[in-house]
């Protein structure tokens, strides 16, 4: 299925043309592919992935200043996105009692690895322990073949923000239109119309506008699914069955690390 990309080019704040492209025309250009092939990494076990819907609603509790979702639009979507994970409601009313007045801040953290010879991963992290997490770790990373390095000059990085909007309230224009604007407007640079009948589209920019994209986006109309600071492998490679093998043992047990939120490898 093809589907509809838009890129943006601005001189001094004002767009100066608009283009809609074909996925599947655009010769070399693989950054859809890779964060379809990045967001599948992520980890579906239960219990690490409420440890991390939690870790998310914890952030957005201290990002917007109060443990109330009437008042704050980030814990809002949070609270949506942890429901639609089938996250127990008490779960959730136990998250938010705990964390409502702590006073100890969770902080983004990330470490670089290079593990063996040609696989890179940037491990993406919320903790308010860095240093000691990551000299807990230290020793299985090194055992595993593993050695810390900066790699983040191999990925690309960008802002990605998956949104849905109501397809009755387009007043006659297309999601596609619709959705154009709302990104020159609010600063994305591409965007994806991934599913026209649900109002679903995916929106890219710099991870610098990343919050005030997702905050805009939901002020005017849309339902954010996710909002992520995305890293994107330049030069992604293949491991034999062998090492593949080995290398989704030593993935396991870097999800073991606590607060750890993401990773990001070149493996395809």
């Amino acid at each position: 299925m093809l589907r509809n990309v838009c890129f943006f080019s601005s001189n001094f704040g004002k767009c100066v043309f608009q283009t809609t492209f074909s996925v599947r025309g655009m010769a070399g250009h693989s950054k859809w592919a890779n964060i379809k092939h990045t967001k599948a990494l992520k980890d579906g076990a239960r219990a690490t992935l409420f440890a991390k819907l939690s870790r998310q609603i914890r952030m957005a509790i201290q990002e917007g200043n109060s443990a109330d979702p009437a008042i704050n639009s980030l814990l809002r979507t949070e609270i949506d996105r942890a429901l639609k994970q089938n996250m127990p409601s008490g779960t959730i009313q136990n998250t938010l009692n705990k964390f409502k007045t702590s006073k100890v801040q969770l902080k983004k953290c990330r470490f670089d690895i290079r593990y063996k010879r040609n696989v890179y991963l940037i491990c993406v992290l919320y903790t308010d322990n860095f240093s000691g997490v990551k000299m807990d770790a230290t020793a299985m990373i090194k055992k595993s073949g593993g050695e810390f390095m900066d790699v983040g000059h191999l990925f690309e990085d960008f802002g990605l923000v998956q949104a849905k909007f109501d397809t009755s309230k387009l007043d006659g224009s297309s999601l596609e239109d619709k959705a154009t604007n709302d990104a020159i407007e609010f600063g994305a640079e591409e965007i994806e119309v991934v599913d026209n009948q649900q109002g679903v589209v995916n929106f890219l920019c710099s991870p610098v506008v990343l919050k005030s994209l997702a905050n805009s986006l939901s002020k005017n109309g849309y339902n954010i699914d996710s909002s992520e600071h995305i890293y994107s492998p330049m030069n992604p490679v293949q491991l034999s069955a062998e090492d593949q093998k080995a290398y989704d043992v030593f993935l396991e047990k870097l999800r073991n690390i606590p607060g750890l939120e993401d990773i990001y490898d070149n493996v395809e």
